[in-house]
């Protein structure tokens, strides 16, 4: 080899290697478990570090290090490639994807010239390039063999597990450890035990080397000593008592009456934190807006306490003693309320564009006055009602709330605050673009025709919540998070692109449903499956059924019919209803059978308006002890069939807070059939929350309901089976039939002696009212304290010729009180719900029949004074 190419090669290996330094991450050391930020090696400052081709080959592709996982694996998440240039700026981004994967402890990247032997000696050969090869070099994080909970004798390994688990900490075996998911889950437990008043908790993590690279984890729990609040001290307060700041502790206040039982005597910086956010909003508002609290200090004291079990005695054990500076400033009234009017182009204020008036008008609206305390409570009630004001919305789009400031200027001096709120008006952002992101099987048209929001409309952040809302409900899609939404405001262009990233279940679901309502006790399937025939249609089947009644649905509906907004859907269903309301006996077996077709239309984004057409069939059995001349029902009648053409309208208001379902039918006539009847129901319900708990996310609040239904004939008589035979579906805890008057029969006897008898006889006319104060007190967990009433009526006028002959002196209104339990079920997306209702209104009830042998009392049947109840899905 002639000496000019050995210099050559020997000044271009060193080019290479002073071009491509060694890029890599920092070594992971185990002996501290907390997450340390990933960063790469220093490289070359960005003037000298050289970028793009060198104009170097790579000739291989090397990785060194690894025990377990094979090279093909790692070359697909490389971009370097053998045969191109060696570009720095890709091996960098090599390096990090090798450390993303988080497989390794550390990754390192060289570049090395592979020794060649050359044939040809000749002072005249050709000089040729280098032969490089880029190395990976990589520490492999050993596998994980297992992981042991040990040392805790508060919180059990099932405890841990389930604790790890809600929080989203997993651990798979046989994969590679990762030290961040064992630092978090530490932290988690460590976290339990202080909110079961062990502050003082450590979790250590060891880890076992095992032979073939692989390592058992075990975290040892040391629970420390049983540590809780002895006293809270206030300093520096002097417009309020002691007393009456304690009263405004909710998570941390030792002396509220059993405060041990309810866990008000533990101790955890993020529990006093929250307890002293209160404390501000209270000196806030009571007239004190400049009212700080200062850090609070707690500190260990051994007090002296009784033990009782297993005997009674004193003991010492340490205690947290809590002092909390606050500096409570000056006291502060009301001087003045104005409500002006911002420019939003001008930036300025212009309250002369409000009408001559409407300032002061808006004032008194607002529920202020003048020398009143100062209230940062009341003034946020005041600046959201002036947003709901439809004077002030404009008037293209009434949905946008105009945006009020609400400014303060305090007179240290005088004590007196005067208060203005600047109402601007909604300037939109249109919605220049809606992008779903996320792995998808279902087509962008299925998620626009469902969510509300459409480009180049205004952007309405509520909209968007009810389609986002709208679109989980039909169990597809799993709800979508405020952190899946991904707003870009363009102030200059007044525009917004969205993109939402989803997260699809699957194209199948399977729901429970069931109860115990008027027709007893069903339980049943619902398997839906979406876009099985390639159309984007919603095929379901339902099947639900009990001792009293069966159900079978089978339906296709379709959105956006033709491309429009219209919705159609066909139904064919078999129902056969047999209701045991007559004792021992069934009153009569029913039979339907019929499809509907049903048609909707959204007309704004809250309102829907349908028709439906439906024919049907009815076949009815009564039974074989009928009493003579029972509700009506002719003595012969033991079999009837009957034959249903109608047509239907319905109109439903879903908002976020209220939804109001109503519909009208109407059968016979020039529809033809046997059956001539008009139905109408009303249903309205609203929420009125009071709050949102931050662990579960629902919301504590009122709930109402008023429901009216009822159904008449226009010719010829109604049929028993078209009766409302209302029951706990309406009133917790009434029976089947028990809202509707009882209907008085007599048999006659062999001997010549009547026997009478009593039996709901349903009703023509139904109405209801619910009212229930909602509480979450777990994950997928309400509490509710309920008051129900209703009661139902057989009009004479609306049954037709035949009349009911009813028992004189019932009285059929119901009442129950109680309180329910309500528990959503994992992945099936059902609530179960479990009631224990009282009946204020239960008396003994008898009815006095006049028989040629004198007065007899006849008693009504039993209804119970108490009982509990179930039922599946929300009442309402």
């Amino acid at each position: 080899m002639s000496a000019r190419f050995l210099h050559q090669r020997i000044v271009g290996a060193a080019f290479v290697l002073a071009l491509v330094p060694t890029l890599g991450s920092a070594p992971s050391s185990w002996a501290d478990t907390r997450p340390a930020d990933i960063s790469q090696s220093s490289s070359p400052p960005p003037s000298t570090r050289p970028s793009g081709d060198s104009g170097l080959i790579i000739y291989r592709i090397e990785f060194r290090g690894l025990r377990r996982i094979p090279a093909s694996t790692l070359r697909a998440h490389i971009q370097s490639r053998e045969g191109e240039a060696i570009d720095v700026n890709r091996i960098e981004e090599d390096v990090r994807a090798l450390d993303a994967l988080g497989w390794f402890d550390a990754v390192s990247a060289v570049v090395e010239e592979i020794p060649v032997l050359l044939a040809s000696m000749e002072p005249r050969a050709v000089p040729v390039d280098p032969l490089l090869r880029l190395v990976f070099i990589v520490e492999e994080r050993p596998f994980l063999s297992a992981i042991e909970f040990r040392g805790s004798r508060v919180i059990s390994s099932e405890r841990v597990a389930a604790l790890l688990a809600d929080k989203g900490i997993a651990f798979k075996i046989a994969a590679p450890v990762d030290p961040n998911n064992l630092w978090r889950a530490a932290r988690a437990i460590e976290a339990q035990l202080a909110d079961e008043r062990h502050p003082l908790a450590k979790v250590h993590i060891r880890l076992e080397d095992l032979p073939s690279a692989a390592v058992r984890a075990t975290l040892e729990i040391y629970d420390g000593p049983e540590v809780s609040v002895r006293k809270v001290n206030f300093t520096g307060n002097q417009a309020f008592s002691q007393a009456k700041l304690e009263r405004q502790m909710k998570h941390v206040a030792p002396d509220a009456r059993f405060a041990g039982w309810r866990g008000k005597d533990v101790y955890t910086p993020q529990r006093l934190q929250e307890d002293l956010s209160r404390l501000e909003e209270f000196y806030r508002d009571h007239g004190y807006p400049e009212a700080r609290i200062g850090q609070p200090v707690a500190e260990l004291e051994a007090a002296r306490a009784w033990r009782w079990l297993p005997w009674p005695r004193r003991r010492t054990a340490p205690k947290y003693r809590i002092t909390i500076p606050v500096q409570e400033g000056r006291f502060y009234r009301l001087s003045a309320i104005d409500v002006q009017r911002i420019d939003a182009a001008q930036n300025a204020v212009t309250g002369a564009t409000l009408p001559p008036g409407q300032a002061d008008a808006l004032v008194a609206r607002l529920g202020l006055r003048a020398d009143e305390p100062y209230s940062q409570k009341k003034l946020e009630n005041a600046r959201d009602a002036l947003t709901r004001l439809p004077e002030l919305h404009p008037p293209g789009a009434p949905s946008l709330a105009p945006t009020v400031e609400v400014t303060g200027r305090l007179d240290p001096e005088s004590g007196t605050a005067r208060v203005s709120f600047e109402v601007s008006e909604a300037r939109p952002y249109l919605v220049r673009r809606i992008e779903f992101r996320g792995p998808k099987r279902f087509s962008d048209k299925y998620y626009r025709s469902r969510v509300l929001l459409k480009e180049g409309e205004a952007f309405e952040p509520e909209k968007l919540e009810r389609g986002l809302a709208r679109l989980a409900r039909e169990g597809f899609i799993r709800p979508v998070r405020p952190d899946d939404v991904d707003a870009r405001f363009d102030d200059q262009a007044r525009a917004v692109d969205l993109a939402i990233h989803v997260q699809e279940i699957g194209r199948q679901k399977i729901s429970l449903v069931g109860g115990h309502s008027g027709l007893g006790s069903t339980v049943g399937l619902v398997y839906n499956v979406f876009d099985l025939l390639g159309g984007e249609e919603l095929i379901t089947a339902h099947l639900e059924g009990g001792p009293e009644s069966l159900q079978i649905l089978l339906s296709v509906a379709k959105d956006s019919l033709f491309g429009t907004r219209v919705s159609l859907g066909l139904s064919l269903y078999n129902n056969v209803v047999k209701p045991a309301l007559a004792p021992h006996q069934r009153l009569f077996r029913s039979s339907t059978s019929g499809f509907v077709v049903n048609t909707s239309y959204p007309l704004t984004s809250q309102d829907t308006f349908g028709a439906s057409y439906q024919i049907a069939r009815t076949n009815t059995s009564y039974g074989l002890l009928m009493p003579t001349g029972f509700a009506g029902l002719p003595n012969a009648s033991l079999e009837a069939r009957t034959a249903s053409r109608s047509v239907g309208l319905n109109e439903s208001h879903d908002d976020r807070l209220d939804r109001l379902v109503s519909s009208a039918s109407v059968s016979g006539g020039w529809l033809g059939g046997t059956e001539n009847l008009v139905r109408s129901t009303v249903n309205y319900s609203r929420f009125l929350p009071a709050g949102t708990d931050q662990q579960s996310g629902s919301q504590s609040g009122w709930a109402f309901r008023g429901f009216l239904s009822g159904v008449s004939s226009y010719r010829g008589d109604m049929p028993l089976t078209a009766r409302l035979f209302a029951g706990d579906e309406l009133v917790r805890g009434a029976g089947p039939g028990e809202l509707g008057p009882y209907a008085l029969s007599k048999t006659q006897n062999a001997d010549g002696t009547a026997t009478y008898h009593t039996a709901p006889s349903g009703a023509d006319l139904v109405a209801a009212a619910n009212t229930e104060y909602r509480v979450p007190i777990a994950p997928r967990t309400q509490a509710a304290a309920f008051f129900d009433a209703g009661s139902g009526w057989l009009l004479p006028n609306w049954l037709g010729p035949d009349k009911a002959v009813l028992a004189v002196g019932d009285s059929n209104l119901r009442a129950a009180t109680g309180v329910e339990l309500r528990w959503e079920v994992p992945g099936l997306g059902q609530t179960v719900r479990i009631h224990y209702a009282i009946d204020p209104l239960h008396i003994r009830r008898l009815v006095m029949i006049a028989d040629g042998n004198g007065i007899l009392p006849i008693a009504l049947p039993h209804r119970r004074r108490a009982g509990l109840g179930w039922g599946l899905g929300a009442l309402f």
